[in-house]
């Protein structure tokens, strides 16, 4: 089996917070993409998004919808994306200490280990509703 590098479970871990305080934004209200990646930004600080920030957020909407099955509508009228269904996610609007721990917990028991409590724990994580 491979192990991952420290780099790469980091990069893991930011993306997934980074996809959680999206939706946790949209399920808010809608919001532009100026407003969602200063939102991040101001929540992630050095750890948000990369210089190409419009493109990243392109490609973590574009996750979003594939991985959770969530349908993320740009409202041209307003300017604005809009939440309309969460699919699979099953994501409550949960405090940053929560939104952490879910992140560790994604980062930390990825999926194809062999031990049942990992299997465990990715069957409570989001990416698995």
């Amino acid at each position: 089996m491979a192990t991952q590098t420290r780099g790469t479970k980091r990069s893991s871990m930011l993306t997934f917070r980074r996809r959680l305080l999206l939706v946790r934004l949209l399920l808010r209200t809608p919001m532009s993409s100026t407003e969602l990646i200063n939102n991040i930004q101001e929540e992630l600080g050095s750890d948000g998004y990369p210089p190409a920030a419009a493109s990243a957020l392109k490609h973590d909407l574009d996750a979003l919808k594939i991985e959770y099955g969530c349908r993320i509508v740009f409202d041209r009228s307003t300017g604005r994306y809009v939440l309309e269904d969460l699919g699979k996610l099953a994501l409550l609007d949960l405090p940053d200490h929560c939104m952490e721990a879910m992140a560790f917990l994604e980062a930390s028991f990825p999926s194809g280990l062999a031990l049942a409590e990992h299997a465990n724990i990715r069957e409570f994580s989001p990416a698995s509703q």
